[in-house]
């Protein structure tokens, strides 16, 4: 069992923070993934999947808490509170205690040797005993003892979606009707102490329940149909069925509060009275449609978790509001691009090049905000022709300018304002080409000139749209039409590098000349010695770093093209990839073997971050001989080890993941190196005696060398920058902590002359 004490309020990312310390974390996870909502003595808690979201009720402050910060696990699947305690079920079994300034991590269901679906679904509280509802039993849980008493078992491999007590008899929820035992008999963890509820019309007897509440004199409890809007809620009184007037409806949860009964419905909440007889009701959030997942009161007001409006609270559909939903839709997430601060994600995905499906649409993140596109708010994405959105852009040039696109029908889209899609292009209007029904563009970039550079299979896979809407497309030779495009890079040159499944990588210039196609030139490089020797020919990643040098990831390996300059003049062998050798316990290998390469990217530093599939992710030192940061799963709080992408925002060092089970990201210690030392900043300045961490020295030439010094001139720290940033300990070159004073920060590129940047302020 782990126990975390939480100082402060979790730790936050505050809404209003420009950008986190260095080396912490944080998952972007939606709030529109909602689980559930429950309320504590001091705030209210919404779960979402990856994370939960704070509201404190004393002073009106919104926070985050994920596995960043404070949770054990991600994948939340219920929660439920009472007086000052919170409790938090994930998919796999896992529970998160929430009390005051401390989180108990209680693993015991997660670690059974139970097997199958340990899922948690939904808590009840009775007292110190918590009723832990799962796809494995009931678990009751001591939370005075922090420990399991017991599992029941009302039938044979029993799933369990709620539980209450009624007339001192517990009720199950299950996907075989209701089970019934008395709450004070012995051994109920024997099946045959339980009984199934048979007073119901016999379509009701093994019927898919889910919802179960005790109301005043009365059991409610819902049946819940697999076809939409086809639920219908229930209820016995003295010992009478009855149905609810307002069948049929689509229920997501049933909630007995503050003696009301609190209906969460799709396209609402309503509140009833002991009669149910509707009080309020909740049927758009400051204009839109709501789809709330679980709703509470407090005070009079509801609360709910909503799938479409976050947060919300109100007391009716004209005194409503969003507490919080500053979120990407989802978190799903494929590919990322960066520009001077803006982020811009794909929210979909493909699975061995097939079609997912999703409708996450593409979200962007700038001055710490959230912008969806989507087909709920943009008309040009429409939910039946619009899905699986991989490629994704900013224009360097301008980042409100965007554009975005999928393997699916919809076509290229692209944003002018930051906010609109304003151009939508398909075969009709440009020379894009549609393959089976759909469009399949899979990778975008922005030239220096501001050209859009499209991959998109069909017989000419390479197209470009020009800042004055003119579009051009190029063949890559025989070998890649109609073949499926992977990844697009341009290099310091303007070559155009495109990764083909089955081909391999195709080097493209255009010779300056977009429309006459006599001077272009395209080279394949392929897994034949000679011939680029690459490891295969999937090129799943490319990035030029600071030296010239093309790092290339493929399904098969790690490989660098040292001398791209070869490679349309060069003769056998003289454009050929070499992987990486280095030495362990005295043989010699290729750097990451043979690993599935995923994603490549280049840091300040010119630092190789590089992201796998299954294995996590390695940040390499320039050459690639040093590993400097390995973070998986397990040592780290990366969501997932599967790396679908990696960008890192050169301006502030924070390097983003997309992983298959959401966005993360990490303030890094290498920036964008600024040769006129323009901005240098230095944070946290004053350094408090309470401060033990890093402290961050920003906007420095590329690899400049940098001298702390006292006021007296003498030296007490010196290190080379990684690109732009520098980070100190606050420790002396002996090794204790600086004292009280004033610091001096000087700074020079390598070869230039030495000044003064900064001073730093220590108070111990």
């Amino acid at each position: 069992m782990r126990i975390s004490l939480v100082i402060t309020t979790f730790l936050l990312c505050s809404l209003a923070q420009a950008q986190i310390g260095m080396q912490d974390w944080r998952i972007h996870f939606s709030a529109f993934n909602t689980a559930g909502i429950a309320e504590s003595e001091e705030s209210i808690f919404m779960a979402c999947s990856n994370g939960l979201v704070e509201y404190s009720l004393s002073d009106n402050s919104v926070s985050m808490l994920t596995a960043a910060n404070g949770l054990s696990d991600l994948g939340v699947s219920a929660i439920e509170g009472k007086g000052n305690v919170v409790i938090v079920g994930y998919a796999n079994g896992n529970l998160d205690v929430i009390e005051p300034d401390l989180i108990t991590n209680v693993p015991w269901i997660q670690k059974s040797e139970i097997s199958g679906d340990k899922a948690v679904n939904n808590f009840f509280f009775d007292g110190d005993i918590i009723y832990v509802c799962t796809n494995i039993g009931l678990v009751v849980f001591d939370n005075d003892k922090k420990e399991i008493k017991d599992t029941y078992y009302p039938y044979d491999n029993p799933l369990i979606y709620d539980v209450t007590i009624f007339n001192d008899t517990i009720y199950t929820a299950t996907d075989n009707g209701i089970y019934k035992a008395s709450k004070n008999s012995s051994f109920l963890n024997d099946k045959n102490q339980w009984t199934q509820e048979s007073n119901l019309p016999t379509n009701l007897v093994g019927a898919n329940i889910e919802q179960i509440e005790s109301f005043g004199n009365k059991l409610m409890f819902t049946y819940n149909t697999t076809d939409f809007k086809s639920d219908s809620l229930y209820y016995f009184e003295n010992s009478v069925l009855n149905a609810y007037s307002g069948n049929p409806i689509e229920v997501n949860a049933i909630r007995n509060d503050d003696d009301k009964l609190l209906l969460s419905l799709y396209g609402g909440s309503e509140v009833l009275d002991e009669n149910l007889v509707q009080e309020s009701i909740i049927f758009e959030v400051q204009g839109n449609f709501p789809n709330p997942q679980n709703s509470l009161l407090k005070d009079g007001e509801i609360w709910s978790g909503d799938s479409r409006n976050g947060m919300t609270r109100g007391f009716n559909s004209w005194d409503t509001k969003s507490i919080f939903s500053n979120s990407p839709f989802s978190d799903g997430t494929y590919r990322i691009d960066i520009q001077f601060g803006t982020v811009l994600v794909a929210g979909g995905g493909l699975n061995n090049l097939q079609n997912n499906f999703s409708r996450n649409g593409v979200y962007k993140f700038k001055d710490e905000a959230w912008t969806n596109f989507n087909h709920e708010n943009q008309d040009s994405m429409s939910f039946d022709t619009n899905w699986d959105f991989v490629s994704v852009v900013v224009n360097p040039n301008n980042t409100d300018d965007l554009a975005f696109a999928s393997v699916s029908q919809g076509g290229l889209m692209v944003v002018k304002d930051g906010i609109n899609v304003t151009e939508v292009f398909d075969e009709n209007n440009s020379s894009l080409e549609r393959v089976n029904g759909n469009i399949v563009i899979t990778d975008l970039k922005y030239d220096q000139l501001g050209n859009l550079w499209v991959l998109n299979k069909g017989v000419e896979p390479l197209k470009m749209l020009t800042p004055e809407g003119q579009w051009y497309s190029f063949t890559l030779g025989s070998a890649a039409k109609n073949q499926h495009p992977y990844k697009l890079m341009i290099d310091n040159d303007g070559v155009k590098w495109v990764g083909i499944n089955q081909v391999g990588l195709v080097a493209f210039s255009d010779g300056g000349t977009f429309d006459d196609s006599s001077d272009d030139q395209w080279k394949t490089l392929s897994a034949a010695e000679g011939y680029g020797n690459l490891p295969s020919i999937l090129v799943k990643s490319l990035a030029q770093d600071v030296d010239g040098e093309i790092w290339i990831g493929t399904d098969f390996g790690l490989t660098v093209l040292y001398n791209p300059s070869n490679v349309f003049d060069g003769g056998f062998g003289e454009y050929d990839s070499n992987p990486i050798l280095i030495e362990v316990d005295g043989e010699v290998e290729k750097l990451l073997g043979e690993s599935d390469i995923s994603s490549i990217t280049v840091d300040g530093g010119n630092r190789k971050w590089i992201g796998t599939s299954g294995s996590g992710v390695f940040c390499l030192s320039p050459d690639g001989t040093e590993e400097i940061y390995r973070y998986t799963k397990e040592n780290s709080p990366l969501v997932s080890n599967n790396i679908f992408d990696i960008r890192t925002d050169l301006l502030t060092g924070e390097t983003y993941f997309a992983t298959e089970s959401g966005l993360v990201s990490v303030r890094t210690d290498a920036s964008l190196g600024d040769p006129e030392f323009s901005n240098v900043t230095v944070f946290p300045n004053p350094v408090r005696p309470d401060y033990q961490g890093p402290i961050t020295v920003q906007g420095l030439g590329y690899q400049s060398d940098v001298k702390v010094t006292d006021v007296s001139g003498n030296v007490v720290f010196k290190t080379v920058s990684n690109g732009g940033t520098v980070i100190w300990d606050g420790k002396t070159l002996q090794g204790e902590r600086a004292k009280s004073g004033v610091y001096l920060v000087w700074s020079a590129s390598v070869t230039g002359k030495g000044r003064e940047v900064a001073k730093i302020l220590f108070i111990n």
